[in-house]
């Protein structure tokens, strides 16, 4: 039997409005790390992590990320040492917490400009703060 039409497969395309955007995910906690790679995954960027015996500095000059995402309990990454150099590459940096945190960095995002996010926030929030982050918005 011969077919009349030709087999239809739709192409799934990222939205023309969000572009993928490499952001940095860098935490004390691996499971908190995967579910912030995951809800930066759904609001349509790419995440990326330091990589086994990376350090972060390292993983800042591998993935030139848009976006670095910094839990406040990484002491390696949750510094001027750090923060300093990741801004200098053009990049932004958010602070992440929950209520487990157990370094307060408030002088340091002051002093730094930093935002600070509580985790965790509902996915609509955190696609929106990832959006305005990133310019999306």
């Amino acid at each position: 039997m011969r077919r009349l039409f030709p087999l239809y497969i739709p192409i799934i395309e990222p939205s023309d409005d969000v572009s993928r955007h490499a952001v940095l995910i860098l935490s004390a906690d691996a499971l908190a790390a995967a579910l912030l790679g995951a809800a930066v995954e759904l609001a349509g960027h790419q995440p990326h992590f330091a990589r086994q015996a990376e350090s972060a500095r390292s993983a800042l000059l591998r993935v030139r990320p848009k976006l670095v995402l910094i839990d406040c309990d990484h002491e390696e990454s949750c510094s001027d040492e750090f923060v300093g150099p990741a801004l200098m590459t053009g990049g932004k940096v958010l602070l992440f917490r929950s209520r487990r945190t157990e370094h307060d960095r408030h002088e340091f995002s002051e002093r730094l400009a930093l935002r600070v996010i509580d985790m965790p926030l509902d996915h609509r929030e955190l696609t929106t703060i990832l959006h305005e982050a990133l310019g999306d918005v």
